[in-house]
This record gives structure tokens, C-alpha cells and sequence, in this order.
């Protein structure tokens, strides 16, 4: 742009953005939709609907608020299901918020979108373009085309990166755009995405949403399906890989705490490609592997979502601990592809935006198709007193994404938002710096329908659209996209982590609805990877861990709660023979385990006061109590969302249902009597019971439910050690006849044996037959010996590893069952005494020998 003063002025509102009040009338009218002065993506401005949303609305019916809300509370309850969240950091609501999603989709008709369609093609094109000649020739740059600033004065040229060649050279893998309409009616473009773009698997998962509301406006609409975009995406990442037999992809993430942790998980899952984290690879004589349970496999392509900073910190950011060292030297060596490839973030700086119509004409032979958001950027010597002028209706931006410029926390600033001492502050800051400031006209947004308050509302909204790479050099774009509403109608900024909401995207198919199982315009170019599609690999040595512990606190959480139902059940009912001298052996055993403090145990049947229950209550709620039953199932949560990718639906819903279940009542209710806690944590038990049964009668006997399954029989058998330790039932004989049976019967009950015990043996407990069936049996779940052998059968299924740890367990394990074999230990108080302290000394030591042999791979490297 010619003039430093600057930009052109602003459109006036034409056609239909021109929308009086008292024109209102038919629809909208009946709608109760308020319409304001800006283009509405529903309505036109005489309050007519648009001819494509005619359908969609019919099938709506005449919007009764009750069934309108029925229909967003199944939509509510399907993404809590699903366990579709956001996460915002520091949010006092907790990390993982809800996914904010809207009933009533956009709809876009089919004309509109392959214009739009077309545009964004050119534009990744030209993008994909710049990228190759900036950090290839640079012939751009000696044309005088791109300012040399705009790469040695943004912290997003990677310099380390250039002269690196690129399969196909395509650098920009998977490219997204974020558009607004503005007020005559065109989709103009506000910022590329290029780094990692975020959004699709969320776009997904909202269509399979909508989907289940609204199945008859879906058929009858006639709107493009997404999945073959993401056929074609996966496809694409496949054909990239340097091997052509069997390539491995895998997808690298942050890890849980980055905000679109689901979309990870999610967007894995739907690929068929293994998420990892930094922690997972490694690189060995400039290969990349993934450590996995049988030693290192290679990695062939890798779809990053992280920021190229964190991606290696030998190349850039050196305390990155997100990242793959010597990731860099691998790409240079030709033998991994990463995508988008680092260094791809460049063009997502508003500096390069500013100069994309004059590079269009060169770089492509053809104008910039698709409008994109007037902007400059600034030089020295700029008109001061101009921008003054006009910064009430202007954005001022950092030039570069990777900095934050003059502007205060790298954000954009609206200059009508300010007052006189911070606008002659932010002046000051840009003439200091004036390269490091773009101005923008400020973005008019139109408006969809959010149904909010029971009825109909416009809210301003922004649509994000994704488009990814073909073997030809083209782009495909995905047939829908995510759109980002505002929460208020003053606020045009769309941002998750500020409350907005979003919405499911139709694109309206030109075909009749019957034939839109394979619409013709969804098919993707025809590509077909040399041998097979992706590759799930080998379990990672992380999701193994992960997997080990969640065993190990899904048990530790079982526990807890049969101790404290044991525990409230004799003080509600107090009043039952031997209920007072059962309390105090459980109270003595919660004791032995951290569970309550030691005096409490000491009590013994006295104990029944205003303390117990403070203790109990804070061994159910305390979530700092180390032992908590709301501690374990929390780090059990904690452990499971590390691994959401392997866990089916379901058990994924049961165990953030248990999650809920665990809870302390809100601030405002009273706190529950023992009657309702009783109930409470058998409800948790419920979710406890259904989690370790879906995971027994619906994961596949591979290596991760074996190592899932290994750290609850490790973990039952150390609890099962220490019960019987703490109860000192090798000093049964010592006892009084009441004491003794006591603690039979609460081991009995603890054990989940009692009613196997009453059936067998039809006689009040006695020591021999209680330790025989919680000790010897092989048949009982609940038992020692049962422990044992299902680790013994693991352990020897394991994949093969050079280290002895496992051999090591193995024969731990072995020697704990010769032990439990000798025929003293029934009748001998010292034999068993023995057994039980040698046992619960050694059987520890197993999960340290799995861990270093399949989880560290500290010496691991391949021939």
C-alpha cells in the first residue's frame, strides 16, 4: 500500500448489512431473531431467511424452547461422554473445560464454498512457495520482493533449517485459514495457520455431535461428509515417508497440559497413527525411533503439534524438554519428514500477510483470488500523526508471530478500546519499533444463530478452514471447518481460552441427498501409499508405564473404598453384634496404611466420635490426604487421560463418571451423614467394578493389557501382604477367640470372599480356611496365589529384552509361589509370619525390574 496513511476506509454497509429494525418482518419476526447492521449468515436484511437455510430450518419445527433445550442437553451430554475438552490453563473451574458447542451448525451453499475452496488452494499454494524459496534460493528476497527484515528480523526464520530439502517440496503439510465475512457479503482472510494448525479433530468430533440432533436435517439438507478429507490426509502422510514398506507415523504432541490435548488423542485415533511424546523418540545415528516395549523401532513421518521452538533443543529452544534432540540432523539426513516442516510457522507473521498480493502475481502468475484483511506494515519514518488518526477503527498487531513486538504481551490491540495516556503509550512503543507493528482495519464480522436463553441469537462468529496436500503439489480442502462464536455480541475477538463457542459447518452438497453416501466433489485425488497405509507400531515404553500405573491406582482406589465402606457400614451399623470390635480392626488397618491418623486406631471400639468421622470424611474428599480415596482416583485420571488414545469410548466415560462420583459435595451443601456417604462410595465402587470389567472383556490381550493388568495384580498383592501383615493374623493364636474372629471376618470382607467362605465351608471363619482361601486358592481372584500366577503368565509373554530385570522378576514371582507352597504355613505361626514379611519386602522390587527393563531404555540401541 502506497500511503503510510494508511489503509483504505472502511466499507460501507451495503445490500443486505444495511438492516433496519422496522423492516424486520416474516421469519425473523417469527423467530424473535434480533437482527443488528452487519451481514447475517441466516437471515437477509429485509428479515427473510437465506434460500439455503430454508431446509434446515423446517426440519427445526417451530423451536419450542423445551425441546430445543432437550436437544442441547443430549448435545451436552454426548461431548461429556465423549470427554471433549479444552484446556485453560490456571482456570480455577479446573484445566479441562467442556467443549463449548452450539446446536445450530453454519451452513454454507455449495457455489459459495467451491469459490472459497479454490481461493484457499491458491493461497496455500502460494504460502507453500514462499516457504521453499526463503529458506531455499531466496530469490525473493534478491528480487526485492520480500524485505530481507521480514526473515533475519522475525525469531520464526529458522536459519538452522535452511538449504534442508523437503519430499515433493511441500512444506506446508496441513494448512488452515481463518476467515470472516465482511459487510458485503465476501469471506475475507484474517490469518493463516501454518505452524501446526489446530481445530480439525474438534471440527470432527462436532460433526458427530450435530450428527446424532439432528439426523433428519442432516439427510434432508444433503451436507458434505468429512471423512474422506482425513482419508486423504492420513494418505498423504503415509506417501511421505522415506521407507515404502510399512511406514511409521506418529503424531507428536506437547503431552495432556497443551490446551488441544483431545484433538491429539482424538485426531491419532481417527488416522490409525501412534501418538507420542518428545519423551517417546529418539534419535540414534540420525534416525529417529520410537522406544517401544521390544526395543527401538524407526519413525518415517512425524505430524507435529508443537511448535518448531520446542521441537528440538539442539536446534532452538535448549530447555525444551517437549522435544526430540537431534531431530533437526534427522531431516537434514534425509530419513524422517516432519509436517508441517519446522520453520513452516514464518508465514503465519503478519509481515508476510501484508506482502501476499504483490508475491501472488510473481510467485504464481495470477492475482490474489481470495480478499484478504487490509493491512501495513510499518517502516521507520511512518506517518505518526495519521495513525493517530485513524486508530480508532484500526488493529495493531506484532509484525512477527514468534514476537511480541511493542505491544504488551504480543497481542493485538484495538486503538478504540484505548484511552489517551495508552494510545500515546502504544504510539511511543511503535515508533521505537515501527518493524515490528502491522495495522489492520478492524475486522467486521457477521453473525449465525446461537440458541441461547431459549431462543435464537446472533453472535458474531470467525470460521477456521483446513486444507491439506496432494501428491501433485495441490491442496484438498475438508468440507466443513470450525467456527468460533463469540460469547457477546461486542466482542470480535474469537478465542477458546476466553469463552467462545463453536459450531458444526455444513457444506451444502450440489447432489440429491440420497446419493450423498459418496458425494462426487469429497473424493479426494486418487493416492495410494506403494505398500500399506500407516502403521500403528509397537506400544510405546510410555503408554506402558502409563498404562502399569493405571492399574496400580485403579486398584489402590479399590481399596480405599472397600476400607471405608467397611468402615461406615459399622458406624451405621453400630448397634450389630461384633460391629464395635470390627470398627477398631479397620480402624487399626486404615492406620497401618495412611489412611487415619494413629491415634484413631488406638481407640479401638471406642472410637466413634467427632474425629472418626473428620478422618473418614477427609479419607473419602481430601484430595492433599496422600491416601485419599478422591487422591487415587484423581492420579488414576491423571494417569488414564496420558493414554486416552488407547482406552476404548466407553471406558473412558465409566471412569470419568467415577472421577465425578468422587467428588466432595459442593460448598453449599451440607456435608453427607454416614448413611449417604455409605451410598456415595458405593457408587464409586460401581464405576470401579464396570472400569476393571470393560478392561477385562474389552481390550485385546496385548502387551498394554498386560501391563495394565500386571500393575493391579501387583498392587492387589502387595495390599492383600499388608492387610494380612497389619491384622497379625500369624498371631492369631494369642488372641481372644472375639478378636480373632473379628479380623477374619473383616479380612473376608476386604478380600471380597465372604460369601465364597460361607458357601464352602458353612461355619463361622477359623484361621486355616480363611488363609487357605485368601493366600492359596488359584481360584479366587481376590487370593495371593492368584496374584502370582497371572504375573507369572505376563511376565513370560512379555516381549523379549536384553535385560536380566525381567528374568529377575520372574523369578521372584517363582520363589513367592514356592513359598506359599509350604506346608507349614497353615499351622506354623512362625512360617507364616515369616512368608508374609519376606514377601512383602520382595514383591515390591518387581515393578522397579519391569520398569528399568521395558520403560527407561537407557542403554537400549539398535545393531
Amino acid at each position: 500500500m502506497a500511503d503510510p496513511t494508511l489503509l483504505t476506509p472502511p466499507s460501507s454497509a451495503s445490500g443486505t448489512a444495511a438492516i433496519s429494525q422496522g423492516s424486520l418482518f416474516g421469519e425473523a419476526d417469527a423467530l424473535g431473531y434480533n437482527l443488528g447492521t452487519v451481514y447475517d449468515e441466516m437471515v437477509t436484511g429485509n428479515g427473510r431467511l437465506r434460500g439455503h437455510w430454508q431446509t434446515f430450518m423446517s426440519t427445526l419445527g417451530p423451536l419450542d424452547p423445551a425441546v430445543m433445550g432437550v436437544k442441547w442437553e443430549e448435545a451436552r451430554r454426548l461431548l461429556h461422554q465423549n470427554g471433549v475438552t479444552y484446556n485453560i490453563y490456571g482456570d480455577p473451574q479446573g484445566m479441562e473445560r467442556p467443549w463449548p458447542l452450539d446446536m445450530i451448525p453454519l451452513l454454507i451453499p455449495p457455489g459459495e464454498w467451491e469459490a472459497l475452496s479454490a481461493g484457499l488452494a491458491q493461497r496455500a499454494r502460494l504460502l507453500n512457495a514462499v516457504l521453499n524459496d526463503v529458506y531455499g534460493p531466496q530469490d525473493l528476497v534478491r528480487q526485492g520482493l520480500i524485505p530481507p527484515a521480514a526473515l533475519y528480523a522475525d525469531p520464526g526464520f529458522r536459519r538452522v533449517i535452511h538449504g534442508i530439502p523437503v519430499p515433493g517440496n511441500i512444506r506446508l503439510h496441513f494448512y488452515a485459514a481463518d476467515l470472516a465475512r465482511s459487510p458485503d457479503g465476501r469471506w475475507v482472510v484474517l490469518s493463516d495457520r501454518a505452524q501446526a494448525p489446530s481445530g480439525g479433530g474438534y471440527a470432527l468430533e462436532n460433526r458427530a455431535v450435530i450428527t446424532r440432533i439432528h439426523t433428519d436435517a442432516l439427510r434432508h439438507c444433503g451436507v458434505e461428509p468429512l471423512p474422506p478429507f482425513f482419508a486423504a490426509f492420513r494418505d498423504m502422510l503415509a506417501g511421505l515417508a522415506p521407507r515404502s514398506s510399512r511406514p511409521r507415523v506418529v503424531l507428536l504432541t506437547p503431552g495432556p497440559y497443551n490446551e488441544t490435548y483431545f484433538e491429539h488423542v482424538y485426531l491419532a485415533r481417527h488416522l490409525g497413527i501412534t501418538l507420542v511424546e518428545g519423551a517417546d523418540l529418539t534419535v540414534r545415528d540420525r534416525h529417529v525411533f520410537v522406544k517401544t516395549l521390544s526395543g527401538l523401532e524407526p519413525v518415517d513421518v512425524i505430524l507435529r503439534r508443537l511448535d518448531a521452538d520446542f521441537a528440538d533443543p539442539l536446534a532452538f529452544r535448549a530447555d525444551s524438554s517437549l522435544g526430540v534432540a537431534g531431530l533437526v540432523e534427522a531431516v537434514r539426513a534425509g530419513h524422517v519428514v516432519v509436517a508441517n516442516a519446522l520453520g513452516s510457522g514464518l508465514v503465519e507473521s503478519l509481515s508476510f500477510t501484508s506482502l501476499l498480493p504483490s508475491l501472488c502475481p510473481h510467485v504464481l502468475g495470477e492475482e490474489l483470488a481470495l480478499p484478504q484483511l487490509p493491512s501495513r506494515w510499518l517502516r521507520p519514518g511512518f506517518d505518526r500523526a495519521a495513525l493517530a488518526a485513524q486508530l480508532d477503527r484500526l488493529v495493531v498487531a506484532p509484525a512477527f508471530a514468534s514476537s511480541p513486538g511493542p505491544h504488551a504481551q504480543g497481542r493485538a490491540v484495538f486503538g478504540g478500546d484505548l484511552g489517551g495516556p495508552e494510545r500515546a503509550a502504544l504510539l511511543d512503543r511503535i515508533a521505537a519499533q515501527p518493524w515490528g507493528t502491522v495495522v489492520q482495519e478492524k475486522p467486521t464480522l457477521s453473525t449465525a444463530p446461537v440458541w441461547d436463553g431459549g431462543r435464537m441469537q446472533p453472535r458474531p462468529l470467525m470460521l477456521r478452514v483446513f486444507l491439506c496436500a496432494t501428491p501433485d503439489g495441490g491442496y484438498i480442502t475438508m468440507p466443513g471447518g470450525l467456527t468460533r462464536v463469540s460469547p457477546d455480541t461486542g466482542r470480535p475477538v474469537m478465542s477458546m481460552q476466553h469463552g467462545s463457542g463453536s459450531k458444526d459447518t455444513w457444506v451444502l452438497s450440489r447432489q440429491r441427498p440420497a446419493n450423498l453416501g459418496i458425494p462426487g466433489r469429497s473424493h479426494p485425488p486418487e493416492f495410494r501409499p506403494p505398500e500399506a497405509r500407516a502403521i500403528l507400531g509397537a506400544l510405546p515404553s510410555r503408554v506402558a508405564d502409563s498404562l502399569f500405573w493405571l492399574g496400580r491406582y485403579a486398584e489402590r482406589s479399590e481399596a480405599a473404598v472397600r476400607l471405608l465402606r467397611a468402615a461406615y457400614t459399622r458406624l451405621v451399623d453400630g448397634n450389630q453384634p461384633g460391629a464395635a470390635t470390627e470398627r477398631g480392626v479397620i480402624l487399626w488397618l486404615m492406620a497401618w496404611l495412611g489412611m487415619v491418623p494413629w491415634d484413631l486406631a488406638t481407640m479401638g471400639e471406642s472410637g466413634s466420635g467427632r474425629a472418626l468421622r473428620t478422618a473418614l470424611f477427609a479419607a473419602v474428599f481430601d484430595v492433599n490426604h496422600p491416601n485419599s480415596l478422591r487422591g487415587n482416583v484423581q492420579r488414576m485420571h491423571r494417569t488414564a487421560y496420558t493414554v486416552r488414545d488407547r482406552l476404548s469410548l466407553d471406558l473412558w466415560r465409566v471412569l470419568t463418571q467415577t472421577v465425578r462420583e468422587s467428588q466432595q459435595p459442593s460448598g453449599n451443601s451440607p456435608r453427607p451423614d454416614a448413611a449417604a456417604l455409605l451410598l456415595h462410595l458405593d457408587d464409586v465402587m460401581i464405576g470401579l467394578a464396570a472400569q476393571a470389567g470393560l478392561e477385562q472383556e474389552s481390550m485385546t490381550r496385548g502387551p498394554g493389557w498386560r501391563f495394565l493388568d500386571m500393575g493391579r495384580r501387583i498392587e492387589r498383592a502387595i495390599h492383600a501382604l499388608s492387610l494380612m501383615r497389619a491384622a497379625r493374623i500369624a498371631d492369631a493364636a494369642s488372641m481372644p477367640e472375639p478378636e480373632v474372629t473379628a479380623r477374619l471376618e473383616v479380612l473376608l470382607e476386604l478380600g471380597e470372599s465372604f460369601m465364597t467362605y460361607r458357601a464352602r465351608y458353612l461355619a463361622e471363619p477359623f484361621t486355616a480356611p480363611v488363609l487357605d482361601l485368601l493366600l492359596l486358592d488359584e481360584s479366587n481372584p481376590r487370593a495371593l496365589a492368584f496374584q502370582l500366577s497371572a504375573l507369572q503368565d505376563h511376565l513370560s509373554h512379555l516381549p523379549q529384552t536384553p535385560d536380566t530385570g525381567v528374568e529377575t522378576a520372574a523369578n521372584i514371582v517363582a520363589g513367592a509361589r514356592l513359598a506359599l507352597a509350604n506346608p507349614d504355613l497353615l499351622t506354623a505361626p512362625e512360617a507364616l509370619h515369616t512368608t508374609l514379611d519376606t514377601l512383602a519386602e520382595s514383591l515390591p522390587e518387581i515393578s522397579n525390574l519391569v520398569a528399568h527393563a521395558y520403560f527407561s531404555h537407557a542403554f537400549a540401541r539398535t545393531a
